[in-house]
């Protein structure tokens, strides 16, 4: 998962004014990041992680996700699963809800772990490799 925070090739947008720029409280964002198989940007495509990030604490770091992964390419191809839950940006692992899906991923439930590959705050680049674990009918 490649989130880039800004310059001409962005996948995360801020759609809100950050009200505290301590906390980034106040901040809405809305993503259309790359999903690949691997770190590299050029890695192969998956498909595609949609959603939003919000910045909802006005005294931690910390903000929540709302995000689909949307599968373009190989096995899952049309399908799709919803990821829920907090991410703190300074940490190294996060774990989040899986609240659903779609396709071959119907009625899914799980939880996916993000454990953070880069963080460049000069290039405003955040990559996740995302494990997801996850039961359905």
């Amino acid at each position: 998962m490649h989130d880039v925070f800004g310059g001409p090739n962005a996948t995360a947008i801020p759609v809100t004014k950050i009200l505290d720029n301590n906390t980034f409280y106040g901040g809405l964002f809305v993503a259309d990041d790359p999903l690949t198989l691997g770190p590299e940007r050029d890695s192969k495509p998956v498909g595609n992680g949609r959603g939003t990030y919000t910045f909802p604490s006005q005294n931690d770091f910390v903000l929540e996700m709302v995000y689909n992964l949307g599968f373009t390419h190989g096995e899952y191809n049309g399908s799709s699963l919803c990821l829920l839950g907090p991410i703190s940006p300074t940490s190294t692992v996060n774990e989040m809800a899986v609240v659903g899906g779609t396709g071959v991923f119907r009625f899914a439930s799980g939880y996916a772990v993000a454990k953070r590959i880069v963080l460049d705050f000069k290039a405003l680049l955040v990559v996740r490799e995302l494990n997801v674990y996850v039961s359905h009918y």
